[in-house]
């Protein structure tokens, strides 16, 4: 109990504190709630309830209130005095309590956990202790090791990470003695954890620790990534992350004898046996182009590389894939593609994998000047021109994109990306564009279907309507009823009588029953009863000697 509280009756005069005193004896005090904190509320009845408010009553800052007419007239009364000594009697109880409870912890003794043993054991037992457990646990030995790693200086630190990876990942020489799961869970568990220490080193610009950790780690895990698919995920997160820091160490060191071993590391690791191409983003090679393209000797040895690599290794075609758009890069800074012969001659079944391969990782420069070369190479493909267009309407290029794509339509029939246009040109670009493709299609009797979808998507419903009149598919008329049959609806009971009578004239089998219900169905889904009671009239008058078979 701090003074201020046992000596708050210095504060009233003695008829209040007396007051006061006798109203809390008396049972007067009702309430004590703490809506905020250092702040309480109390209700005293004296003859009816007054609320007291306390802010901090046993402090220097204390302010007190009561609803009562002495207080309004002296700031002072026998409600406040009598909610203090309530107050005050409440802060002693639960001061008593949380001493009891206090009390009788210490009594019950200290529980046996780590912060208890660490206070208590003799320093030696300890160590004893840990020494004896490593040699028993693999696991313990190697966390304990990597853990550790940086705060303990070698003659060799390089081999000293080295060591920790090999010790839990060794090399695969017969079947029997490849990595359990438990090896390649204690070998995330490591990466995670010198990764950490490798981020640290660069923090503190240590990059000479920095290196020797990146140089076991990454090699080590290309080494598991390629010879084991079990916790696939992982261990590709903990390849990304060496990539991109053996990359941002390189860029950040400037002595040249550290610069060029991590250069040289760079440059030597996509060439080992083990190395996996899947991912153009991931490649070293790729990482290392976005940093340093304007060195062209540079660009130069990594294409030399690149053409050896997909002589002598045997290799995946998504590997080759990824060697090709890093091939295209290259030549793309050395000479901006001059010359794609070798590509398209030698590797033309995946070109349009390695186009996608670019696009894909945002290499849209190199992408597009590569589409626009094998153009000359690949005139008549449809695909070559359609992720084209892609890249262009991705790329807001206009111009390329409007006057390629009434090409492309023609050649593919595909509208798709047509649509998209039109809501990046202006209206009059947009009339060229469309009015090209609509002369073009009216003179071609067997694509109706692309000049009803150009009408309709223009919303010249007349048009659409007269060339129905000219005869045209059921299911032509059944894609573009629905914004039709409330205004045409004449038009459509003719439109539905043709085609249908066409089809019952033409074939006598299942397929005109298919079609009459088919019909049908479709115009009760619109709920166009009137057309419906018109068609169906016609039906049962024309073909009345069929009209049970049809229906």
């Amino acid at each position: 109990m701090t003074k201020s509280q046992e000596l708050f009756e210095l504060y009233f005069d003695g008829d209040t504190v007396y007051q006061g005193e006798h109203l809390y004896d008396s049972g007067a005090v009702h309430e004590i709630n703490k809506p905020e904190k250092s702040l309480w509320t109390i209700m005293v009845h004296d003859g009816i309830f007054y609320e007291v408010e306390l802010f901090s009553p046993f402090s220097q800052r204390r302010k007190s209130s009561c609803e009562c007419d002495t207080y309004k007239r002296i700031k002072s009364c026998k409600h406040i005095a009598a909610a203090l000594f309530a107050l005050r009697a409440q802060l002693r109880e639960e001061a008593e309590r949380k001493a009891d409870r206090l009390r009788n912890k210490m009594t019950m003794g200290k529980k046996l956990n780590i912060n208890t043993l660490l206070q208590e054991l003799d320093k030696q037992d300890l160590l004893h202790f840990i020494k004896a457990y490593a040699r028993k646990d693999k696991n313990f030995n190697i966390a304990l090791k990597a853990h550790f790693a940086r705060r303990v200086d070698l003659e060799d630190n390089h081999a000293k990470y080295k060591g920790i990876f090999d010790s839990i990942i060794k090399p695969i020489t017969s079947l029997t003695n490849r990595a359990k799961a438990a090896d390649l869970k204690s070998f995330i568990a490591v990466s995670k954890e010198l990764t950490a220490q490798l981020e640290d080193a660069l923090s503190i610009s240590d990059y000479r620790d920095a290196y020797y950790i990146i140089d076991a780690g990454i090699s080590k895990a290309e080494y598991v990534r390629y010879y084991y698919n079990n916790y696939s995920d992982e261990t590709l997160a903990i390849s990304q992350r060496f990539h991109k820091l053996l990359i941002l160490l390189h860029e950040r060191v400037h002595a040249d004898e550290l610069k060029n071993n991590l250069l040289e590391l760079i440059i030597d690791l996509p060439q080992r046996s083990y190395y996996r191409h899947d991912r153009l983003e991931d490649h070293l090679y790729y990482l290392l182009i976005g940093k340093q393209y304007k060195d062209k000797d540079l660009m130069l040895r990594l294409k030399v590389i690149c053409l050896n690599t997909l002589l002598k290794k045997q290799l995946e075609d998504h590997d080759i894939v990824t060697i090709l758009a890093i091939l295209h890069m290259l030549d793309y800074h050395l000479t901006i593609l001059k010359d794609i012969n070798w590509f398209v001659n030698d590797y033309a079944r995946l070109s349009m994998n390695v186009v996608d391969r670019l696009v894909y990782a945002n290499q849209v420069e190199v992408s597009v000047k590569l589409m626009k070369k094998m153009k000359s190479h690949f005139p008549k493909s449809r695909e070559l021109k359609r992720k084209l267009l892609q890249v262009y309407l991705t790329l807001d290029q206009l111009d390329e994109l409007t006057k390629l794509l009434p090409k492309y339509v023609i050649q593919s029939d595909d509208t798709k990306l047509l649509f998209k246009l039109r809501e990046k040109i202006s209206s009059d670009q947009w009339t060229d564009v469309i009015l090209e493709l609509i002369e073009y299609y009216k003179d071609q009797p067997t694509k109706k279907f692309i000049l009803a979808s150009l009408y309709f998507q223009e919303d010249d419903y007349e048009s659409l309507i007269e060339l129905m009149h000219s005869g045209v598919d059921l299911d032509i008329v059944m894609s573009y009823d629905h914004k039709l049959y409330r205004i045409y609806q004449n038009d459509l009971t003719q439109i539905y009588q043709k085609v249908l009578s066409d089809i019952i004239d033409s074939y006598l089998g299942d397929r005109a029953q298919v079609a009459v219900r088919k019909a049908i169905h479709h115009m009760d889904q619109l709920n166009a009863r009137k057309l419906r009671k018109n068609v169906m009239s016609y039906l049962e008058k024309e073909y009345k000697h069929r009209i049970q078979y049809l229906m």
